[in-house]
């Protein structure tokens, strides 16, 4: 008897963790056409969000895509210095993402995006996200 004590102590835990784990939060439809945009592609894209100040240029690549397909209550975007996480329960959050625009490699405005998210970085950490091989040649 002791031994099946022991045994639903260490089992029923992960037993219960498994369940949690597996159970997904509901997709916010209202949120589909970004998080096609956002999760489709791969390395470095540009999201645009329109504010009363003009637009903020937020920045995103493969394990931010990676992470909005396993998780769907939000999305990690990055400004020069900082990350900024948009979770969608969040009203202002969710306003802004409704208003975003994904722009990826290839697409015609992601090297303006590029240049003016350089532009405002002042972190010579930060390389551009055209890949070396597109880059226009320099003088």
């Amino acid at each position: 008897m002791k031994k099946f004590a022991a045994l639903g102590i260490v089992v029923l835990p992960l037993l219960a963790g498994t369940a949690l784990a597996q159970q997904q939060p509901a997709q916010d439809p209202e949120l589909a056409n970004f998080r096609t945009a956002y999760t489709s592609g791969d390395g470095l894209a540009y999201v645009v969000i329109p504010d009363e100040k003009g637009e903020k240029i937020y920045r995103y690549g493969d394990a931010s895509r990676q992470a909005a397909k396993k998780d769907p209550r939000g999305f990690m975007l990055f400004t020069c210095n900082s990350p900024h996480v948009f979770v969608v329960q969040d009203a202002k959050a969710k306003a802004a993402l409704l208003k975003a625009k994904v722009v990826k490699a290839g697409e015609a405005n992601f090297a303006e995006l590029d240049g003016k998210y350089l532009a405002n970085c002042k972190n010579p950490l930060v390389k551009s996200a055209i890949p070396a091989d597109k880059a226009p040649a320099k003088k």
